[in-house]
This record gives C-alpha cells, sequence and structure tokens, in this order.
C-alpha cells in the first residue's frame, strides 16, 4: 500500500470539514473515531486476503449515521438507535480493476470496483440497521428503507457500445463495459407506516452525527490484516480511514468540567490516518484506536490479544509511544501477501519479534487517546503501512498543554529526532 493510494479517505474527510466550516456549524472540532461497526462491517471486512468479487454483507467504504444513545470515550455507542443512515456499499478486492486518478484512484465506472450501490434508512423507531445488515428496516416506525444501484440502468444501456475498445490515457476517466458476472442491486424504496416512534430518547440520551470513509474507495483496495502468522488479535478493520463525529449529549451537561472534558454538551471530532500519518482535532478525549484487550473482537482472537504484564490502561497518541511507532519494521503491513505479514516478526532494529503484530499489539495501552485541541502522530496500528522515510511527529496544543515528540522510533527517525515532551513542564491532564 502507498501513500499515493490511500488518500481516498482523507480527501472525503476535509471535504466534510470544508461543509461543515462553511455551513457556519459552531462547534470545535476534533479527533476521528472511526469505527468498522459504524461502517456495518465485521472486524476482517478489510483483509487482504478477501475473496475477489466477495463483499461483506451490509458492509459500507462511506457511512452516515443520525443515532441517539450517547458516546463513550469520544465514539458511538454501539447500542444507540439509529434514526436515519446513508451507505455507500463496499467495493470488492480485485486487484488490476480499471481506474482513473492520479492521487487517488476510483473503479472506472462499469467495473466492480466503481462506487455503485448502497442504501439508505429513515425510521421514527430506529432503522435497524447495522453489521451483517447494512441499512436495516422497521415496520413498526415511520420512515423508509431504500437500496440503490446505478449499474442497472448502465449496464444495460451500454451493453452495445464498445466501450471497452477506446483508447484512453491512463488515469484519465473511461466508460466500461460492464462485465456480464457483475451483481446489480435492487433499487427499491420500502415505505414504512409504523406508529412507533423512540424520538423522545433524545431529549434523554441525545443526538450523534457519525460520518466515515475508508480505503476501500480507493478502487476497492483492501489493506488489513489477513489473520493468519499472528495477526488474528491485530484484526481492526481497515488499514487506513477516519471520520467526523457531532454530539449532543444533554445526559453529561452537569459533568464537572476538566482538561480532557472541558464541557459534556455538545462535542465535535475530526481526524483520519493514511500510511502512518495522522492527524486529529477534539473538543473532548477520544479514543481512536484500542490496542491490548479490545472490544468487541472474536473469543479466538480476544485470546492473542491479551495485554502484556505492565500495559497501561492509557496513553496519548502524539507520545508516538506504541511499539507499532517505535519498534515495527517498516515491511510490517496489512496489505499481503504473507512475506509482508512475516515481516511482522522483525523489528526495526534487526531484532526478532517472534510474537507478530498480535504482540505489538498486545503491548499497546487499551485506549490510545487523542486529546482536547489539535494533533499529529503516528498511527499506533501495525496495519499502517508507513509511507515516509521519518516518523510522523507527534504534535500537540490544547487543554492538556503543548507537547512535541518528534523522535521517530528506533529505526525510523523523525525529522529532528529530538523529543523534548511538555514544553515547559505543562500537563494539564
Amino acid at each position: 500500500m502507498t501513500y499515493a493510494r490511500t488518500r481516498a479517505a482523507f480527501i472525503a474527510l476535509l471535504a466534510a470539514a470544508v461543509v461543515l466550516v462553511s455551513a457556519g456549524v459552531a462547534a470545535a472540532v476534533s479527533g476521528g473515531g472511526y469505527q468498522y461497526s459504524q461502517m456495518d462491517c465485521p472486524v476482517d471486512g478489510s483483509a487482504w486476503n478477501t475473496p475477489p468479487n466477495y463483499v461483506a454483507p451490509g458492509c459500507h467504504d462511506f457511512a452516515v449515521n443520525v443515532e441517539s444513545g450517547g458516546m463513550h470515550n469520544g465514539v458511538p455507542n454501539s447500542d444507540n438507535t439509529r434514526f436515519g443512515e446513508f451507505g455507500i456499499d463496499q467495493s470488492p478486492n480485485n486487484n488490476g480493476n480499471p481506474s482513473f486518478g492520479f492521487l487517488d484512484e476510483v473503479g472506472d465506472p462499469g467495473t466492480a470496483d466503481s462506487p455503485h450501490s448502497g442504501c439508505a434508512a429513515v425510521n421514527t423507531d430506529g432503522t435497524n440497521g447495522g453489521t451483517g445488515v447494512g441499512c436495516g428496516n422497521n415496520p413498526n416506525g415511520a420512515g423508509f428503507s431504500a437500496t440503490f444501484d446505478y449499474y442497472a440502468v448502465y449496464c444495460p444501456a451500454t451493453a452495445a457500445i464498445p466501450l471497452d475498445s477506446i483508447p484512453i490515457p491512463n488515469h484519465a476517466p473511461a466508460l466500461k463495459n460492464c462485465d456480464s458476472t457483475q451483481p446489480i442491486g435492487p433499487n427499491n424504496i420500502t415505505p414504512d407506516t409504523g406508529s412507533q416512534s423512540k424520538l423522545d430518547q433524545i431529549a434523554t440520551q441525545g443526538l450523534v452525527f457519525y460520518m466515515g470513509a475508508n480505503d476501500g474507495l480507493d478502487n476497492g483496495e483492501h489493506d488489513g490484516f489477513s489473520g493468519n502468522n499472528n495477526t488474528l488479535g491485530a484484526q481492526n478493520g481497515p488499514s487506513d480511514g477516519g471520520a467526523v463525529i457531532l454530539s449532543f449529549t444533554p445526559q453529561d451537561a452537569t459533568n464537572a468540567p476538566s482538561a480532557t472534558h472541558p464541557e459534556g454538551l455538545a462535542d465535535a471530532s475530526l481526524g483520519a490516518c493514511a500510511d502512518g500519518i495522522c492527524f486529529g482535532a477534539s473538543s473532548q478525549q477520544q479514543t481512536v484506536y484500542q490496542g491490548c484487550n479490545a472490544d468487541g473482537l472474536s473469543k479466538k482472537a480476544a485470546k492473542d490479544d491479551k495485554c502484556a504484564k505492565g500495559t497501561p490502561q492509557n496513553d496519548d497518541v502524539f507520545h508516538n509511544n506504541a511499539p507499532a511507532s517505535t519498534k515495527a519494521s517498516p515491511d510490517c503491513n496489512g496489505g499481503g501477501p504473507d512475506s509482508s505479514e512475516t515481516a511482522c516478526y522483525t523489528n526495526q532494529d534487526g531484532s526478532a519479534n517472534p510474537g507478530g503484530a498480535d504482540a505489538y499489539r498486545q503491548n499497546t495501552p487499551h485506549n490510545e487517546n487523542v486529546e482536547p485541541g489539535v494533533q499529529t502522530y503516528q498511527d499506533p496500528d501495525p496495519q499502517r503501512s508507513p509511507a515516509a522515510p521519518v516518523g510522523t511527529p507527534g504534535i500537540y496544543a490544547g487543554t492538556c498543554g503543548v507537547y512535541v515528540n518528534d523522535s521517530g522510533g528506533v529505526g525510523s527517525p523523525g525529522i529532528t529526532g529530538q523529543n523534548p515532551g511538555y514544553l515547559g513542564g505543562v500537563n494539564n491532564c
């Protein structure tokens, strides 16, 4: 995986930030809080060894959810009630798919990896959407559920035109003929006319807006760990992505303010990671990655992610202390083939790492947090596949003080190699 192939999530999120600012939203923005569960995907949905043409049921590369139920560690609760959702279906893992773009690649129209289908749902009683389902349907409430696929019109309309034989320069958009095996989803709207409603929850449990994107938008890129080669406990969805989150939580309005949570009524976050390079801006402390004892893993995977002795519960990502930042070889990544995963058995300095990527996660704090303010940092996820020859400086400015860590790690020096820490000794967190 290269930096040129993983900027789709960055662009989508930055565009979202521009929209929010231009719309006059009066709120600070924060770190990412991307969650594969909010994308309705399983933890291994972006594994590099996913079979060609396969898409996990309901999984999305881009998703927008509006829900109620509150936040935990700066991210939406997994059992929140969704009142509205929209998703672009995940693109399959098809190598060599025709595409266009320069810094980003998008599958050509007519090909399997072009974003062409998705869903939407709105319901007063909750949509019933989620992992394995995508946008749900609930006849008990009022609203609708819809699916769409523009290939239902495009494919038959272009079938008689020899689009594949028209010469097109590399990286230029090119219309293609649909393959005869190309699945085409339905276009339908199902109205829901029930009378039940949970909208009254908003007054007590708040309202959360989530928008997330990952590098599957980049021509169907799949670059997560396979689950083999001591990587089962390190699987964490796609390697690159980000999110925008806005939350209104009246249940937290009376909480005493602190450096990590200046206020509780309304918060916002924005952040993303690509190829080991991360940024985040936040109005509250937010967990952007879970290391050991991560939530949501299967029983088998959880056995490979038990916290190593002495691993702390929390750390700030801008400290750049995670083993993936300080020890992992740049050749350790989730992009496949097996040789790049087995490279996780060797540290940056050439010493052995017999526990592979699982060992890096086992020695990473359970909660890797961004703090209120703005920050840059190295991705603590061993799937990060760093592209730059130097480590991303850990720089922070916010309610916890001002911090600089540019040491970079054992085999990946920072730009200056300096780590003064909190400047002036300020550390309010």
